[in-house]
């Protein structure tokens, strides 16, 4: 453990604080999302100054009973380790920052460290993704109906997909861009357990059926996106013939790019009913001209069936709103 710095990065006794807090919602029983919502519900309560708490990245230490850990941003981001003062040390994340032994408001006493907890802290990103909380990790996803795919800023992403889980009912995570530790951080921070695919790591892009046939030859285990997107839109017997084939090679993809005519609609609504008969989805790339009318005539054409990819210039701030649009 490091020696105590002369300036802590976050007050000890909001920390205390929150310790309670923690002890008191998660309770003696496994750690549940039901806990989470309660932290999350009761955090306006504690008037925390020197942090502000991701309530949703809340992990249980699965080697020690009643050890907790819960990201935080105060002028970093950090990773707080809570347990009971007569808990044994975890050797999860080496030399933590010791913020305090101390009572709690109702008198329990806790230890309290912070971990550094950036993008940049590999060594612990991969820690809490690999031995803490494997529920984070990308994975298939399959035809999961309505996917918003973002390119950039995996945190705010996931921020928005749980706003869209909240309003919707609906699980929309998805990222294709290089995997890169920022993912999984991103992942970790929010919380997010609900799945989402990764391009690269979950999902492989196949130019043509040749390459689709070739990644099913190789895994079993990746999702595959068929890029059909050309210079004209595409149409629904264009979609059955190639997926046809495909299937006749005993391979099946999970997407396929179109490029959709400029005002969606009855044709769209037969590549949906095509890819869908095909176990497919459509997959539709993103533009800054894609307006509320337009995106709306899309999801409504599609029936909620789709997988769009957001344009890098799309701001990942739109995704529940383009989720909204799109749900048909």
């Amino acid at each position: 453990m490091n020696p105590v710095p002369l300036t802590l990065p976050v007050r000890a006794a909001d920390a205390a604080a929150l310790a309670d807090l923690v002890l008191q919602v998660t309770g003696r029983g496994p750690l549940s999302d039901a806990a989470r919502h309660q932290l999350a519900a009761r955090l306006g309560s504690l008037s925390l100054t020197s942090f502000t708490v991701l309530p949703w990245s809340l992990a249980a230490d699965p080697s020690v009973p009643q050890t907790f850990y819960v990201a935080v941003d105060a002028k970093e981001p950090w990773l707080l380790h809570i347990a009971p003062a007569a808990s044994p040390a975890s050797a999860l994340f080496p030399n933590p920052t010791l913020i305090g032994r101390m009572r709690t408001p109702l008198g329990g006493e806790v230890v309290v460290n912070a971990i550094p907890f950036g993008p940049a802290n590999e060594a612990a990103v991969t820690a809490y993704a690999e031995r803490l909380d494997r529920a984070i990790q990308p994975r298939p996803q399959g035809s999961q109906a309505l996917l918003v795919a973002a390119v950039r800023a995996p945190d705010a992403a996931f921020a928005q997909c749980r706003l869209v889980a909240r309003k919707y009912g609906l699980h929309v995570a998805a990222f294709e861009t290089a995997v890169t530790p920022e993912l999984a951080w991103a992942a970790a921070r929010n919380g997010w357990r609900e799945g989402y695919s990764a391009l690269g790591v979950t999902r492989l892009e196949a130019p043509d059926e040749a390459a689709a046939i070739r990644i099913r030859r190789e895994s079993r285990l990746m999702d595959i996106n068929l890029n059909l997107s050309g210079d004209a839109p595409a149409n629904a017997e264009g979609v059955r013939v190639v997926l046809r084939r495909l299937r006749d090679e005993d391979v099946a993809v999970q997407a396929i790019t179109v490029r959709v005519a400029e005002e969606p609609g009855a044709e769209v609504r037969a590549m949906q009913e095509t890819a869908r008969q095909f176990g497919a989805l459509l997959r539709v790339e993103g533009s800054p001209d894609h307006n509320e009318g337009w995106l709306a005539a899309l999801g409504a054409a599609a029936a909620g069936r789709l997988y769009y990819r957001m344009h890098p210039e799309q701001p990942v701030e739109r995704i529940a709103e383009i989720a909204g649009l799109l749900r048909g």
